[in-house]
């Protein structure tokens, strides 16, 4: 890999060399001709006729128009007329740069109608080829910059043109994304400090002893898809949006929507909502809401290809991506085509899963192709039609030998996904908008295994759904214009997982549900009636009305309020409730199953020991799948936070920090064991305290009666009986804790703190410094009224009580752009005792290096190149050593605090025509 990467390195040394030499041309005048449009089009016009490059963020020029140009004008006198009548200033710099920026308060911006700021991150600055939604030079007519397009609107409100500023929302840019080194959109979730790698994860394929959604009998339900996991409530507590619509969910009992099937060479920005949203979006959205938010606006034609391989070990990383687009007066049209590939990575390239049974490999191969088509076009003046169209195929495959009876298994599940949109704005009176949209989205997964155990497993989710909304300004107030947005929504839902060795269906369900949702905004004190202490004071309030063909009906209210004491400071709350009806794998489930045992052999496969001689040797029946009549989840969330910038001279400032707490009701899945011990074992510490659990989940001493309604529920009649010989109909105990059920509560409170310090040099170089992180002060479960609550925070496979990724980023106007990230998870241990085995913190270091060249009138070839360097944990440190779960296959780590991955270096290169 050293030998490999050497001639990169001298290729940028030399590549910057080469463009510091360039000659800049002389600024002699020249005959300019152009015709009123965007003002950053006509930057690049005059920049490129005079043979200069130019640097501004897309933000200082966004929304502006320039004036018309027609004679003989020197690059001065051109730039002096383009700047006239705006706030924007130019700096001509030695090297025959030109740097646009603002005359005051650079990058400040009107923040009552305004998207919530990105993420800052150290970013390239040649800037004409950073620039987005741009217009052709050759364009017939100016840019219409009508409300329909400016207004766009933003996760976590229905009402156009403004920001749900009380509630917490995060933006992750396309540049950031990128910088961070992630190849896949699951990969940069990982960055996010608020998510949890628990639950659906690529990287956990045989599921967690408190989260098996993704097995079942060695069989791969999930086909090794990766979910959102805000808060470690759940893959499905987390409401995943593309393009602000919803997606067919996957996994075996469709409990999450896959983001691995999204090409991150298709997204633009993340928009990240950690705050409850039912009262807007409705089901789903207990731990928040995070919208992919796809390209839809490419002027001309890109491609990239990247390779990147671990250091040690055998995996490799392939990625290459074309998109092409054509940009006119009225619309736009666009094409991305991404391919991906990925090795397996082998336990026995890690010293830490040395005990692992090979062949056995920790991650899984893959190869995926995605295909994004987009397009739009103005019928009229105030009415706009969009569609697009995404396509993913992936084929992973994944060798294993199972701790406990050396089985070894092919998986390779195929999965396919495909999500159609389509919908129309009309902007019909100055103030009101109409909104119209439709989604079919659907996702596959044939599951299929070989060697030593053969199944078949297809399993189908659709989803169709319509919306109509109209929002607009209800009336001006003192404090500005009450808007007011209303709307309607209709999905249909339906899924089926067959099993098709066995012939049977192990689960089927649809559902149908109806919503009306309304939401105001009402400006109590703006800029007009602003008084000491009070620049702003807004009230926004919203509720969701959702009637479920299968399980009724639920109301969930939210009220924000924001209190602005400066211009520079803004405090926020939020309280509201939202729900999450069960999964239609849940609801349509048929997988009950009895297994029979003897407690001597659980106790020796798990290295336990008997609490009594009398439960030591005796036949234990355990109950697994899910309960029937199950109930929404039901959840209050209350957040409390501060956003503050300040700048001054060449310093920009930036704090946030959100206090949230959620309380997390019925919510479905296994009675919590004290002390983080696998639910095989609950009978021996329900023998101790009877009160650990909820009555019925261990039974002791059960009757005739109770044993064979047990055993009648397993639907195919099928006992597991180990050791052989023992009769099930002897059972001494029956244990019901890996029963899937509405458990009592699920409590988590903490912070998401943020903060970035940025200062300009006078060559307008940037440096950055920033630090993102988030504390738990709790995360508990409590199965009923009269259980006590098991606080699982900082225990082995649960969230760990501090996460932080600081960062330090350098850019200057050559194009260059380096950022360093450090990553830390703190210390746990392996349960919740005071004898636990401790598991130490991880830091790992990952840096990011590109190179832009820009646009180089004298170089087609190099012109428009980026070229990138990324590392993933720099310094190759092992994850903290953990015991092994055998029955879960897990060796020696926790993935879901950590990654085997390594050292993992990746060279990317970029062209633009």
């Amino acid at each position: 890999m050293a030998v490999m990467l050497k001639p990169f390195l001298f290729v940028c040394i030399a590549t910057t060399s080469l463009f510091a030499a360039l000659p800049v041309m002389a600024d002699d005048s020249r005959e300019l001709e152009i015709h009123e449009q965007l003002l950053s089009d006509s930057l690049k016009i005059v920049a490129d006729e005079f043979g200069l490059d130019i640097a501004f963020f897309p933000e200082t020029t966004d929304g502006l128009e320039s004036t018309a140009l027609a004679g003989n004008y020197t690059s001065d006198e051109a730039f002096d007329a383009l700047l006239d009548d705006t706030s924007l200033e130019y700096e001509k710099l030695d090297n025959g740069t030109v740097v646009v920026r603002a005359k005051d308060q650079r990058g400040v911006s009107d923040s009552k109608n305004s998207t919530p700021q990105p993420i800052l991150m150290a970013q390239n600055q040649t800037s004409p080829t950073q620039t987005t939604n741009s217009r052709t030079d050759d364009d017939d007519e100016p840019a219409d910059q009508d409300a329909v397009t400016d207004e766009i609107v933003v996760t976590g409100t229905h009402i156009r043109g403004i920001a749900p500023e009380s509630s917490p929302v995060r933006v992750f840019d396309r540049e950031h994304i990128q910088a961070t080194g992630a190849a896949t959109a699951q990969d940069f979730m990982k960055t996010v400090t608020s998510n949890f790698s628990g639950g659906a994860n690529v990287d956990i394929p045989n599921g967690l002893p408190n989260d098996n959604s993704a097995r079942e009998n060695g069989i791969i339900l999930g086909g090794f898809g990766s979910s959102v996991n805000l808060r470690g409530l759940g893959s499905g507590s987390t409401l995943v949006l593309l393009n602000g619509q919803r997606l067919a969910p996957s996994s075996g009992i469709a409990d999450f929507v896959d983001i691995s099937m999204i090409p991150a060479s298709a997204i633009e920005r993340v928009e990240v909502l950690t705050d409850g949203a039912s009262s807007i979006y409705g089901g789903d959205a207990v731990a928040g809401v995070v919208n992919f938010i796809l390209r839809d606006d490419v002027d001309g034609f890109e491609a990239s290809v990247r390779y990147g391989s671990v250091t040690e070990g055998d995996l490799d990383e392939y990625k290459g991506n074309v998109a092409g687009g054509k940009n006119w007066y009225s619309g736009s049209a666009l094409l991305v085509y991404e391919f991906y590939k990925r090795d397996s990575l082998s336990a026995g390239d890690r010293s830490f899963s040395q005990d692992a049974v090979l062949p056995h490999e920790l991650l899984p191969a893959e190869e995926r192709h995605s295909v994004l088509g987009a397009a739009s076009q103005e019928l009229a003046p105030n009415l706009k039609i969009d569609g697009s169209v995404l396509f993913s195929r992936r084929d992973s495959v994944l060798n294993s030998t199972t701790f406990l009876n050396g089985r070894v298994i092919r998986s390779a599940p195929e999965s396919d996904s495909l999500t159609t949109s389509a919908g129309a704005a009309w902007q019909y009176s100055d103030n009101w908008f109409l909104d119209v949209s439709g989604t079919h989205s659907s996702s596959d997964t044939r599951t299929s295994t070989t060697g030593d155990l053969v199944e078949t497993y297809d399993i189908e989710s659709e989803l169709s759904s319509f919306d109509l909304k109209t929002s607009g300004v209800l009336f001006d107030s003192p404090g500005g214009a009450v808007s007011l947005a209303v709307g309607a929504h209709y999905r249909d839902e339906s899924f089926h997982n067959f099993n098709v060795a066995g012939d049977s269906i192990r689960s089927e369900a649809e559902r149908q549900v109806y919503s009306f949702y309304g939401e105001v905004q009402i400006p109590l004190v703006g800029s007009d009636n602003a008084i000491s202490g009070i620049e702003r004071l807004d009230v926004n309030l919203s509720a969701r009305f959702d009637d479920f063909s299968d399980f009724g009906n639920t109301t969930n209210p939210k009220v924000g309020v924001l209190w602005a004491p400066s211009e520079q400071l803004r405090l926020r709350g939020t309280f509201g409730t939202s729900f999450k009806p069960p999964p239609l794998g849940r609801i349509g489930a048929e997988d009950l199953q009895v297994s029979a045992f003897s407690t001597a052999f659980v106790n020796s496969v798990l290295g336990a020991v008997a609490p009594d001689p009398s439960i030591a040797d005796v036949v234990m029946l355990t109950v697994n799948g899910t309960a029937p009549n199950l109930e929404e989840e039901t959840s209050e969330a209350i957040t409390i936070g501060f956003d503050f910038d300040e700048q001054w001279n060449r310093h920009q400032i930036a704090f946030s920090a959100t206090w949230f707490d959620i309380e997390f009701e019925g919510r479905l899945g296994r009675p919590p064991v004290p002390g983080n011990v696998t639910s095989f074992l609950a009978h021996n510490i329900a023998f101790i305290d009877p009160d650990a659990f909820p009555d019925g989940t261990i039974i002791f001493s059960p009757s005739q009666d109770q044993v064979e309604a047990a055993i009648s529920l397993d639907a195919n009649g099928v006992l597991t009986i180990a050791p052989s010989g023992i009769d099930p109909f002897d059972a001494e105990i029956i244990n019901n804790a890996l029963l899937t059920r509405n458990l009592a509560t699920t409590r988590t409170n903490g912070i998401d703190f943020d903060s970035t310090y940025t200062f300009e040099l006078e060559n307008a170089a940037q440096f950055l410094i920033g630090v993102d992180a988030t504390y738990l002060f709790e995360f508990s479960q409590q199965s009923a009224t009269t259980t006590p609550a098991v606080d699982t925070v900082s225990t082995l496979y649960n969230p760990v009580d501090l996460k932080l990724r600081g960062r330090l980023g350098y850019s200057s106007l050559g194009g260059l752009a380096t950022n360093l990230f450090i990553n830390y998870v703190d210390g746990y241990a392996v349960d919740s005792t005071n004898s636990a085995v401790p598991i130490d913190p991880w830091t790992t270091v990952d840096l990011n290096v590109t190179f832009d060249t820009g646009n180089q009138a004298d170089n087609r070839i190099l012109s428009n190149m980026l070229f990138r360097l990324s590392a993933i944990n720099l310094f190759d440190e092992d994850p903290p050593s953990t015991p092994s779960q055998a029955a879960f296959d897990l060796s020696g780590y926790d993935p879901t605090n950590a990654s085997p991955l390594g050292r993992f270096i990746a060279f990317e290169l970029m062209k633009q025509f």
